[in-house]
């Protein structure tokens, strides 16, 4: 795709920063032996387990987990996009960025302009529109809207007909295929076009940065289908990455001490409406590990306010099992459940401001809300009941991030099940019930040779020119992420561990790789190179041996074919005493 930034670049970019320099000058960094070390940036803590290697040019925190360069520290500690990052970067080292396809920085940022410029024509159209139509005026009177909110969201009007927007700001055909991509046309089967959204009120949907990306169109008569109608996907609008009423909330508060999670525009801005501005709703999606990650970034506190309905009851069954992750005792999720009937817009016209902020003070907390659930389905006053308990949260608690959170969970669901915290976290860890001493500190699991072999070749990955032949089974996870690992590092040749883990940052073994990076090895350190090629031969051999017993086996049964034979005739030869 034209404007991206080559791969070979952001290497290079990795290889000339001091990850040093760019973490100390936005968080205050002491020196320890070889590393630096500070309280980290992304939870709270009062001793520092927040590292900076520089060799190695990685930070990895041994509290919350937080790991990755100096590309990842800058995107999660500012808040910038990936590529916002990387010109950050270059500019303070004095490297030009380069764009693929030969695109400049101006070009890339501006690739999607056209489909920004017809969507925002297309919001005005439908703000137009509204003025126009006083059916559209009066329906939001009755939702008890004023004119100054409406103009504040935005809010518009689609017209009946076919092509009314179309013929609005496409009269000479120019933008045709942009108003497809931007999902507001729709291309029939025998040929031309129509208006996606027709005979509905609008709410322009707008991104961070206050750019239209999409639209939600809502009948007024109720007669038509669906009640609510979307933008589909598109090149700036996903789903599963924005928020309603998030923009809008920002412009109004500087910052959060909680932001309530609804499930419809009209809910926002009925809030909205009362003066209750930290609001946001999904987008016809439940919430998704995305959402989440947006609203802690604002605020430590996030409320999700659902219709007390089956349907709402399923939807924050499902935010509560997205929001484990984020539990490590530095954000809090809470649950709001309104009277059967109502929703938030409703609700609030009929109480007011006041009484709707008191009900929030009495939401429930993510623990009590999830404890309740669990407790609803067996019965406490039997063994078998308090069993079935610990079974049903077992799956829920190894979601939760190792921490004060996670342990006082356990507590609690000890009391329930009338057993210790320290057998909760057994059955959660898989173990079996001990009485161990508790001074008594716990076994790390020793690392196997292709382990090792990993972890030394992500903390040094020039040791991979020692090796010219190692045979590995792809079908062994371990060893197909080995032979990964060797492949990249001959291709590219990176110059430390920050050059691979923004590799493997979007891939599926980026934790292991994370925690490879900070594994303990077993060898003698004055002589790395000579003891990896040792492990790298000691794979090997464990390999044809496996080979070896595979040959035999099957010998007993069944025929060889004739390069089996001659593989067998090899590794006899090769392990004969």
């Amino acid at each position: 795709m034209a404007g991206r930034i080559p791969q070979d670049f952001i290497h290079s970019l990795l290889a000339r920063l001091d990850i040093v320099e760019v973490i100390d000058s936005r968080v205050s960094l002491k020196k320890k032996g070889g590393n630096y070390q500070a309280c980290c940036p992304f939870h709270q803590e009062k001793s520092p387990s927040f590292t900076v290697s520089p060799s190695k040019q990685f930070y990895y925190c041994f509290g919350c987990g937080a790991h990755g360069n100096a590309i990842s520290f800058l995107t999660e500690y500012e808040h910038l996009e990936f590529v916002e990052a990387v010109e950050e970067l270059a500019k303070s080292i004095g490297m030009p960025v380069p764009y693929e396809a030969g695109s400049q920085p101006k070009e890339n940022k501006d690739s999607l302009s056209p489909l920004y410029s017809v969507l925002e024509q297309a919001s005005k159209f439908y703000q137009w529109q509204l003025r126009q139509h006083e059916i559209a005026i009066q329906y939001f009177k009755q939702r008890g809207l004023s004119g100054a909110i409406a103009k504040e969201f935005g809010l518009g009007f689609a017209p009946t007909g076919w092509d009314n927007l179309n013929k609005a700001i496409n009269s000479d055909g120019k933008h045709t295929e942009t108003l497809e991509q931007a999902g507001l046309l729709i291309k029939k089967e025998q040929g031309g076009y129509y208006d996606r959204f027709r005979n509905r009120v609008m709410f322009p949907i707008r991104d961070r940065r206050g750019r239209t990306i999409g639209f939600g169109g809502r009948v007024i008569d109720n007669k038509d289908s669906p009640k609510y109608l979307n933008s589909p996907e598109t090149p700036v609008f996903h789903k599963g990455h924005e928020l309603y009423g998030l923009y809008e909330a920002k412009q109004a508060l500087s910052q959060f001490d909680n932001i309530i999670v609804v499930e419809g525009y009209m809910d926002v801005i009925g809030l909205a409406q009362a003066d209750i501005r930290y609001v946001v709703a999904t987008l016809g999606t439940a919430t998704t590990h995305e959402h989440l990650k947006i609203l802690f970034k604002q605020s430590p506190v996030v409320t999700f306010c659902f219709d007390g309905d089956r349907a709402g009851r399923q939807a924050a069954w499902r935010a509560l099992q997205i929001a484990l992750s984020f539990m490590n005792g530095e954000y809090q999720a809470y649950f709001l459940f309104l009277p059967e009937g109502e929703d938030p817009d409703t609700l609030v016209q009929k109480e007011g401001k006041a009484a709707f902020e008191a009900r929030l003070k009495k939401a429930l907390p993510l623990s009590n809300y999830l404890l309740e659930q669990l407790k609803s389905k067996v019965n406490l006053s039997t063994i078998e009941g308090r069993s079935k308990l610990l079974s049903l949260a077992i799956p829920f608690v190894k979601q939760l991030p190792e921490g004060p959170y996670y342990n006082l969970l356990c507590e609690e669901l000890a009391k329930y099940c009338q057993i210790t915290s320290r057998q909760v976290i057994q059955q959660v860890n898989g173990q079996a019930p001990q009485d161990k001493p508790k001074s008594e500190k716990p076994q790390h699991k020793a690392l196997s040779l292709v382990e090792q072999a990993t972890a030394l070749l992500v903390q040094e990955p020039s040791l991979a020119e020692s090796v010219t032949e190692l045979k590995l089974n792809s079908e062994v996870p371990e060893q197909a992420l080995l032979a990964s690992l060797l492949s990249f590092i001959k291709q590219y040749q990176p110059s430390n561990t920050g050059v691979i883990l923004e590799y493997w940052k979007n891939r599926p073994e980026s934790k292991n790789i994370a925690q490879y990076a900070t594994a303990k090895y077993q060898i003698n350190l004055e002589n790395k190179s000579r003891e990896f090629t040792d492990i790298i031969s000691r794979i090997s051999e464990e390999n044809d041996k496996k080979s070896l017993e595979f040959i035999l086996s099957k010998a007993r049964n069944d025929k060889l074919s004739s390069q089996e034979k001659e593989n067998l005739r090899i590794f006899l030869q090769k392990f004969k005493k």
